[in-house]
C-alpha cells in the first residue's frame, strides 16, 4: 500500500462513527483493488449524500488527496464537502 493508499484509508476511516460502517468499508476496499479514485470518489460521495458533517482539517485532507489523485477540485461532491465543514 503506497502514501497515497494510506491517506485514502485513513480519510475513509475518519468517519467511522459518522457513516454506515459497511458502506464505509465498501468504499474503503476499493484502494484494495487498486482503485484509489473510486474510493476516494465514494467516500465524498457518501459524506455529500448523508450530508455528514466534517471539520476544516478533514476537508483540507479531502483536498489534498484530490490534487494527489489529480482530480479536479470544482467536483460537485467536493464542492458540497464545503458546506458540511463544522464552523
Amino acid at each position: 500500500m503506497n502514501e497515497l493508499d494510506k491517506k485514502i484509508t485513513y480519510f475513509g476511516g475518519l468517519f467511522k462513527e459518522r457513516l454506515d460502517d459497511e458502506m464505509l468499508q465498501d468504499a474503503i476496499g476499493y484502494v484494495g483493488h487498486g482503485e484509489r479514485g473510486l474510493a476516494f470518489e465514494t467516500i465524498c460521495d457518501h459524506l455529500s449524500e448523508y450530508e455528514v458533517p466534517i471539520s476544516q482539517t478533514e476537508y483540507d485532507l479531502a483536498i489534498t488527496i484530490c490534487n494527489e489523485l489529480k482530480m479536479d477540485v470544482s467536483d460537485v461532491s467536493l464542492k458540497h464537502l464545503r458546506e458540511l465543514i463544522i464552523r
